[in-house]
């Protein structure tokens, strides 16, 4: 089990995901950023996948398939290594429908919000396939 740590990163001005602990804030205010943080990377995270899923749904092409594929398998071990849990299935009744720039902008506030190398280029390799498509 890896623990990570909330930080509020200077250059961004903003809380991420971090390996290290910052020790230079008030401890108050980094529980209350890791209270909203985390929740919000694993609603992001299930968001993606869902997404992906109803993108894989509308797709015919083998070769895109194939991608779409490798690409769920990617963000459903992301989401597993951060919160040891698996994520949700998506709905049959699921309205809206899978989008590759929903998708981008999803992972694109990942990348933004886990600063750990290792999980970072699991995002980027998610994001790679996603612009591949």
């Amino acid at each position: 089990m890896h623990k990570f740590f909330c930080n509020y990163n200077n250059l961004t001005e903003s809380y991420e995901l971090s390996q290290f602990r910052n020790m230079g804030l008030n401890r108050s205010a980094i529980i209350q950023a890791e209270n909203t943080l985390l929740p919000q990377i694993q609603q992001t995270i299930q968001s993606l996948y869902e997404n992906v899923v109803l993108l894989k749904e509308k797709e015919s092409d083998e070769n895109k398939l194939r991608i779409l594929d490798e690409t769920e398998l990617m963000i459903s071990n992301l989401f597993y290594s951060l919160f040891t849990s698996p994520l949700e299935l998506v709905d049959d009744k699921k309205q809206s429908s899978g989008n590759a720039q929903t998708s981008l902008q999803l992972i694109n506030e990942l990348i933004k919000m886990i600063n750990i190398p290792e999980y970072n280029r699991l995002c980027i390799l998610i994001k790679n396939n996603l612009e591949s498509l």
